[in-house]
């Protein structure tokens, strides 16, 4: 009588055990997936400040959320995965950082290009029409690479004002929406003390694309750009997509975009050798027959 009485409570007491196990992990699952939808909706808030999400911000994941991820991957010049990894999160302000890959020399922890600061607040993306008599059709392909070459110049400068004597009054500005001087000269003076050393230098291929009033120059433009102070440095290069107007005998800017250009990868993976992998699948063939 005693030893199943002994049995009932093992029995009760490994059912209880049982019980509050599962309930534990029922409760973590849940917690995990309550702290992953919220990963999710702070990362489409970020997205979005980028102009790249344009749904609902749900904490729910979609193929459109993927795709805004892969847009963003492709101008950090991060793997294209649509997934928000360690890197890509911490490259929005979300997380912690990621340890680098093994061989991988560490990256700024800062934003690098112009088009990576993050926006304070939405703004329209239809950009300025150039008009008739703005038109910049008639110019010519020299002139406009030696215009670029003075924009770039005025880029390296100290002072903002010779870089926005470049711009139209309004103009989209990157992926910041449509935006005027007094704009640009707030984030040129944030750009100056994150970067206060920055070198461009001009590929060789200047591409001229005329569509009705709009001229559009496409070049790529290598940077090296350093804060001393802060022993930072980031070096790469961007496709640079510039559309021009006239203004009286020159020109200026009414939009301009850039896209990082990612580095081939240095490791091809060779061809099998071909006597060893047929002798390996007929080892493999006579192993599986006799054993």
């Amino acid at each position: 009588m005693l030893e199943s009485v002994v049995l009932r409570s093992r029995e009760t007491l490994t059912v209880s055990k049982k019980s509050l196990i599962l309930f534990l992990l029922c409760a973590l699952a849940g917690f995990r997936s309550a702290f992953a939808d919220e990963e999710t909706r702070q990362v489409q808030e970020e997205l979005r400040k980028r102009h790249l999400f344009f749904r609902d911000i749900d904490g729910r994941q979609s193929p459109e959320y993927s795709m805004a991820l892969k847009r963003y991957q492709q101008r950090q010049g991060f793997a294209q995965t649509g997934f928000a990894d360690e890197v890509t999160l911490y490259s929005l302000g979300i997380g912690e950082a990621a340890p680098p890959a093994e061989g991988a020399r560490d990256l700024p922890d800062v934003p690098v290009l112009k088009s990576d600061a993050a926006l304070r607040e939405p703004r329209p993306t239809t950009p300025p029409v150039p008009t008739k008599a703005q038109n910049a059709g008639d110019v010519a392909k020299a002139e406009i690479r030696n215009f670029l070459l003075r924009y770039f110049d005025a880029c390296q400068s100290q002072n903002p004002d010779d870089e926005l004597a470049f711009y139209a009054e309004r103009i989209e500005y990157f992926d910041h929406g449509v935006v005027d001087k007094p704009y640009i000269r707030n984030e040129l003076a944030v750009y100056d003390q994150r970067w206060p050393s920055r070198k461009y230098t001009l590929g060789d291929s200047l591409r001229v694309v005329r569509i009705g009033n709009n001229t559009i120059a496409k070049i790529r433009v290598a940077f090296d750009v350093a804060n001393p102070e802060h022993d930072r440095r980031a070096n790469g290069r961007t496709d640079d997509t510039i559309n021009l107007a006239k203004r009286g005998d020159s020109l200026e800017i009414v939009s301009i975009k850039e896209a990082r250009v990612r580095r081939p990868s240095r490791h091809r993976r060779r061809p099998p050798n071909f006597p060893a992998a047929v002798g390996r699948t007929i080892h493999h063939v006579f192993r599986s027959i006799f054993h």
